[in-house]
């Protein structure tokens, strides 16, 4: 069956992917000493990233509803899975290597890789019942957050302080409860077929579009670039 792509949900996609790059270039001009960004501290840093990854998981909620709608094949659900989950192991190593005090145990691909198979068990369920779960995740670290979880292999939930300082850090309290909104917002959307079939021709939303399409691929490939190029920069020129 061939892909069926929307141009509003790629275009969303990939302004969060392309804002994506904007934080992380910003983050590594202030890890070399670049700029003048405290970029874990500053508040609109803080929720930039935020934003980021909540529009990121939102997307995803979306995706998954116009997926089903056509019928999950299992074949290239598991292979989509692998990929993802592969590119988070692929991470966390590599992050490890560089500082394993900082690095990246449950990012944004951790997360999209289990909230993949927890909207596969729950994605059918009645709207109400969504909302109440959506509800429940996002309310969660308010009135669950305790110190019973706070054994290190438990810092996946987000219910007490994560271990160490990851540079991403994407727990499933409150997170999931963006990709769960994402699937209500996807059966409304589907209830209004007029703003899935948005298109436009403007570049911007092209570039936007194409960001989307190749998402996995550019968040993979634009740190070790930026971070590279910086790195290279900083040791022979500057």
């Amino acid at each position: 069956m061939p892909t069926i792509r929307y141009d509003l949900v790629d275009a969303v996609r990939g302004l969060a992917i392309l804002a994506m790059i904007v934080f992380h270039f910003s983050w590594d001009l202030s890890f070399f000493g670049l700029a003048d960004i405290q970029i874990t501290s500053d508040p609109f840093w803080v929720w930039f990233a935020r934003s980021i990854a909540g529009t990121i998981l939102l997307v995803s909620g979306i995706a998954f509803v116009l997926v089903q709608t056509r019928g999950i094949l299992p074949k290239p659900f598991v292979l989509r899975w692998l990929k993802v989950a592969a590119c988070a192991a692929v991470i966390s190593l590599g992050t490890y290597q560089m500082d394993p005090g900082s690095f990246i145990y449950f990012g944004i691909l951790h997360h999209i890789a289990l909230a993949s198979l927890l909207l596969l068990l729950l994605g059918r369920l009645p709207s109400i019942l969504i909302l109440c779960l959506t509800a429940f995740f996002l309310s969660g670290p308010f009135w669950l957050f305790s110190e019973a979880f706070a054994a290190p292999w438990l810092s996946w939930l987000g219910l007490w302080w994560p271990v160490g300082q990851p540079s991403d850090y994407v727990p499933v309290f409150p997170w999931f409860g963006l990709s769960l909104s994402g699937v209500i917002l996807g059966r409304w959307m589907l209830a209004h077929p007029w703003i899935l079939g948005w298109r436009t021709d403007q570049a911007i939303f092209r570039l936007c579009g194409l960001a989307g399409r190749h998402s996995l691929l550019i968040y993979m490939l634009h740190q070790p670039i930026l971070f590279g190029g910086l790195y290279l920069a900083v040791t022979y020129i500057l």
